[in-house]
């Protein structure tokens, strides 16, 4: 399990889906992401930063997307209260409060939901060594992730900077996709966008990590 130095930011998100090409087609429409073929799936990149890897769940897995948080001392899966799942890899966070700010469809917020803030607490802030400071989990002073209560929709949500959801939204209807709006205590007017295969993620207008 990994042990400081803490963890400060995503590496970026991956999306487990059942048809990742056509999974890559929707994103690079509907938030611009350059796809491209890498091993066993789809690099998505931002410019010159990866922000994403599109590849099918294994069979022990379920679709979604997964926050893949840097610096870790080692790669692993963690699996904390409510079943919240999340992974670490070694190597500096692309994306977070020390990286550069968010360009739009790429990572700028990450946030638990739990049923349990004191073992979520316990288990997320000891395990990437973090401190609990209200609703957030932060790393040498600076916001790391959020966290909130919740009875529904348990587990982490990470969300990407957009600079219009109006747009977004009709792009993604226009496409099969299905969003929800509404209105974050950190981030003003964000969106929640379910693509056609079930896998959700949030969009903020924003151009900054929190």
């Amino acid at each position: 399990m990994p042990a400081r130095p803490a963890v400060r930011g995503l590496r970026r998100v991956d999306l487990l889906s059942p048809d990742p090409i056509d999974a890559a087609f929707f994103y690079r429409a509907v938030l611009d992401w350059s796809p491209v073929p890498a091993g066993p799936g789809l690099d998505c990149w931002v410019g010159n930063r990866r922000c994403a890897f599109i590849r099918k769940p294994r069979a022990d897995e379920s679709t979604g997307f997964r926050l893949v948080f840097a610096g870790a001392p080692m790669d692993c899966s963690l699996t904390g209260p409510d079943d919240a799942l999340a992974q670490v890899t070694k190597g500096r966070a692309q994306h977070g409060p020390m990286a550069p700010e968010p360009r739009p469809g790429e990572p700028c917020w990450a946030e638990l939901t739990t049923t349990d803030t004191a073992r979520a607490d316990a288990f997320w802030a000891d395990t990437l060594g973090w401190e609990v400071e209200g609703n957030t989990y932060t790393s040498a002073g600076r916001a790391v992730a959020g966290r909130s209560a919740g009875t529904t929709d348990a587990g982490w949500l990470c969300y990407l900077a957009v600079t219009d959801l109006d747009e977004i939204e009709r792009y993604a209807a226009e496409r099969d996709g299905e969003v929800q709006r509404r209105t974050h205590p950190v981030l003003g007017k964000t969106m929640l966008l379910t693509d056609p295969w079930g896998a959700r993620i949030g969009l903020a207008e924003t151009a900054a990590w929190g």
